[in-house]
């Protein structure tokens, strides 16, 4: 994040820079990601946010990826090897794709 960017800022930022991409719709998802680095002592904690595009939206990579693909939920499931980013993606599913009063307080203006 740059200085005093919002966490949602920055995640739509970033989205853009690194995939070309413009999103429709844009929620926060209801979780907060974890983790421990022990190279440097370090906990980090990291708000999940998701985007929507358009289906015929097309991904060019920033220098910083090699590839990308898209992914059903159970491939998505299976490709994470982190079970809070497999726990988000389980959220997703849940409340936005699949619950549509949350995915309505879920929501966030782009």
């Amino acid at each position: 994040m740059k200085d005093r960017e919002r966490a949602n800022d920055a995640a739509l930022r970033e989205f853009r820079e690194e995939t070309g991409m413009v999103a429709e719709r844009f929620w926060v998802v209801p979780f907060v990601n974890s983790f421990y680095v022990p190279v440097d002592d370090t906990i980090h904690v990291s708000p999940v946010f998701a985007m929507e595009v358009q289906g015929d939206a097309r991904v060019t990579l920033s220098t910083e990826h090699q590839e990308f693909s898209w992914c059903s939920f159970d491939d998505a499931k299976q490709k994470l090897i982190w079970p809070g980013q497999r726990y988000a993606v389980e959220l997703v599913h849940e409340y936005i794709v699949g619950g549509k009063e949350a995915a309505r307080l879920l929501s966030l203006q782009l």
